[in-house]
Formats: structure tokens, sequence, C-alpha cells
């Protein structure tokens, strides 16, 4: 098994459109029959990542890669699929979607879970390429912080539909001590079906809740 240390992004300066519609899959055997064309013996890039964010991974991770001459034996190649035209100094959203900027360092963080990685760099910082696009370093560094996650207790929507329960039972109980005999049941039959809504929609808003949804 070899040592891994670093991992080196690239991009396979295509444009944004390049095969749009096309499986992610396709999109990686044909950038592999490219690597082929030029005698590698495999796709050079061990992960590729497509502009819905899907992720495809190419040669295995324990060969050493074709992604960055002389430093191919301890490293990890990742390219994203994009960045025709772009410029070492260009920010990541100039060429990229925001869906690879979740997957990339999703991925990132993946890899270092599997490997010692010291560093994470781009190809720029090896070539007089403008791959990928961006520098790495500073992109990694101004990673955004998360929104902090409410309790549902603390939750907008929680706090409105405990209210609606509230105020539906408050009305109810004045209704129903005013009415007599079948009155009162038929109230009843309604302020339960009531009751079941809003308890469907709290559900409703617990699972979007737990997904993230605010």
């Amino acid at each position: 098994m070899r040592k891994i240390n670093e991992i080196i992004v690239h991009c396979t300066a295509t444009r944004p459109e390049w095969w749009k519609g096309k499986p992610a899959a396709e999109k990686v055997e044909e950038v592999k029959r490219w690597h082929l064309d030029r005698n590698f013996s495999d796709v050079g890039y061990h992960w590729l990542i497509d502009r819905d964010g899907t992720v495809v991974a190419g040669r295995p991770e324990n060969k050493a890669g074709a992604h960055a001459r002389g430093h191919n034996a301890h490293s990890i190649g990742i390219s994203l699929f994009g960045g025709h035209g772009s410029n070492a100094d260009d920010e990541f959203d100039d060429h990229y979607t925001p869906e690879q900027e979740i997957a990339l360092r999703k991925l990132i963080d993946d890899i270092k879970q599997r490997h010692p990685v010291k560093k994470v760099t781009g190809h720029n910082a090896y070539s007089s390429k403008a791959c990928p696009g961006f520098r790495v370093g500073p992109f990694l560094a101004d990673k955004p912080t998360p929104a902090p996650r409410v309790s549902p207790v603390q939750s907008k929507t929680m706090q409105a539909s405990t209210l609606d329960i509230a105020t539906k039972a408050g009305a109810g109980v004045t209704a129903l001590s005013a009415l007599e005999g079948t009155s009162q049941y038929i109230v009843l039959g309604f302020l339960g079906v009531s009751a079941l809504f809003t308890i469907w929609i709290m559900r409703e808003r617990l699972q979007k809740w737990a997904a993230g949804v605010r």
C-alpha cells in the first residue's frame, strides 16, 4: 500500500455545458479515453466531480496517479469537470457550481479520514498551468461556517405550530361551553380533525428540520 500524504486538485478544462445531460460515469470514461490516447495506463485522476456534485471514482487510490509530474507517488488527484478558459487566480465559483464545492470539500475530508494527508494543493502549485482555475489553499481556508442548528423548540415554524394548536384549543373550549348535546359532539369532532391535521403539519416540519430545512 503506497503512502499518501497529499491531495492535488485539478480540472478537466471542459466548458460548463460539455456533455450536458450525460451520466457522470460516461464523462469519466471519455476522460479516460483522452488519457489512454496519451499512453496512460488508466485515467490519470483518482476521483472526478461532475457539475451536479456527483463523485465518480477513477484510478484506484492504491495506484499512483498520472496527474502532476513529480508528485504522483504519494498523492491523490481530484479533478473537477469544468474550468475551461480559467486563470490560476480566479475564484472557485467563477467556473464551478455550489454542488461541486460541497462535494469537493466532503471528498477531501473523507480522504483525510483514510490517509495522513499533510497538504491539499492545486495543480497550479507545481505547474505554470492555470489548472484548476483557483488557488486551493485560500479556497479551503475560506471554508464557510455552517449556520447553527436550532432545536425544535427554538424553531420558529415549530413555535408557530404550537401556538396554532393552543389557539384552536382555547377557541374550541370557549365554543364548546356555549353548546349542549349533539352540537357539542359536532364541535368535538371538528376539533379532533383540526388537531390531527395540525399534528401532521408539525410532523412534516420536524422531518424538514431534521433534514436541515429551516
